[in-house]
């Protein structure tokens, strides 16, 4: 079962990372996904199962979909400040403490971030993650709190126990 949920997973992830065209796209990105799922079962996983959030597959959804929407609203932020003739920006390093009980969470949220345009995970030391913003404005949502509670409601507070 872990196998399976980790393939679906992995897909899911490929088409919304590199859009297939065709169905010889979605072959080969189906197959990637079970050599990696297979793999990462037999190697990073210990063999007891732990205690993990349970799989929830609309509310993954829902976190891609809400991803793809703050990607598409920051790109337009990026835009807006590139093509400004004075380039208004405002770099700055935020670090910011959020604790999740597993690296399933740590990891999505860092991803969520470094995806988003405008800015990037740096570092994750725990529960410190040391965020580069080019404005403000870009990591509003982070430090507000609002992609961290997306994170907890799509993955549970640990995710993988």
């Amino acid at each position: 079962m872990r196998t399976a949920s980790t393939t679906v997973a992995l897909l899911l992830f490929w088409t919304v990372v590199v859009p297939p065209e065709g169905w010889l796209d979605v072959a080969i990105g189906a197959g990637a996904a079970l050599a990696l799922a297979l793999w990462s079962t037999r190697f990073l996983w210990p063999a007891t199962p732990s205690a993990r959030a349970p799989f929830r597959p609309l509310r993954l959804l829902w976190f891609i979909l809400i991803t793809e929407w703050r990607i598409i609203v920051s790109a337009v932020q990026v835009l807006r400040i590139v093509f400004d003739p004075r380039l208004p920006i405002a770099p700055e390093v935020i670090r910011q403490t959020v604790r999740f009980d597993g690296d399933l969470a740590r990891v999505a949220y860092a991803n969520a971030i470094t995806v988003t345009p405008g800015t990037l995970t740096l570092d994750v030391e725990g529960d410190v993650f040391t965020v580069h913003a080019l404005d403000p404005g870009l990591a509003s949502e982070l430090v507000d709190g609002t992609l961290a509670r997306d994170v907890v409601r799509a993955f549970g507070r640990g995710g993988d126990g």
